[in-house]
């Protein structure tokens, strides 16, 4: 018998000894696989799984812990108008209240001129002689002025300004020349001011189309 045939038969030998070991002619059978019974049971018992790991939660985003503020309510100002004609003013008023705005009137004195005086004197006469007097000091002849009516009659007039920075430093440069007792006396006027309290653009939507709709300014106290 040569070699290779005795391999061959070995071969076929074991191959039936493994088919029959395989099938239980031999006296024994395999152990079953118990992995799969157990997969089944994971299957139809899914309480018993553990989790051995989870994900940490997700960290809430800005926009989940602070929503976004509402915007901000609409601020209410008290608003003024000053100057308008008498027909302008009887117009701002009706359409204040036909939209149910209150609104008032009020009559205000401001400031609008700065006069740089010496207090008044016994007499004309009297102040006629400091006023020739001053002119020898260098103030201008034209600015001076004797008032002759008023809580003031006989005072001095030495310059009437438009603004009060003016008129301040004027009466450095007088009492520099000797006149310590010159003052500041400040000429008022008063003006017709129609004020409401509202939102500026709500405003401004009423008034519109009118030719004073925007000459408004902050009220005074």
């Amino acid at each position: 018998m040569t070699t290779l045939r005795f391999l061959f038969i070995l071969f076929l030998l074991l191959n039936i000894l493994i088919f029959a070991a395989a099938r239980g002619w031999l006296g024994f059978t395999p152990q079953p696989d118990k992995t799969d019974p157990e997969r089944i049971n994971r299957q139809v018992h899914p309480e018993r799984i553990k989790v051995l790991s989870q994900m940490p939660p997700k960290a809430p985003t800005a926009a989940t812990e602070a929503p976004p503020p509402p915007p901000p309510a609409q601020v209410q100002t008290c608003l003024a108008w000053s100057g308008l004609s008498a027909s302008q003013n009887n117009r701002l008023l009706s359409l204040f209240r036909a939209a149910g705005i209150q609104a008032r009137t009020r009559d205000i004195e401001i400031p609008a001129a700065w006069k740089v005086r010496l207090p008044p004197l016994p007499t004309r006469e009297a102040a006629e002689i400091l006023a020739d007097s001053l002119v020898d000091l260098g103030i201008e002849k034209e600015t001076l002025l004797v008032e002759e009516t008023g809580p003031r009659k006989f005072a001095i007039s030495l310059g009437v300004f438009a603004n009060k920075a003016n008129a301040t430093r004027y009466l450095e440069t007088i009492k520099a020349k000797g006149l310590h007792n010159a003052e500041i006396e400040t000429r008022s006027t008063s003006e017709h001011h129609i004020e409401a309290t509202t939102v500026l653009a709500t405003a401004e939507a009423i008034l519109v189309g009118q030719s004073f709709a925007k000459r408004h300014r902050p009220c005074l106290p």
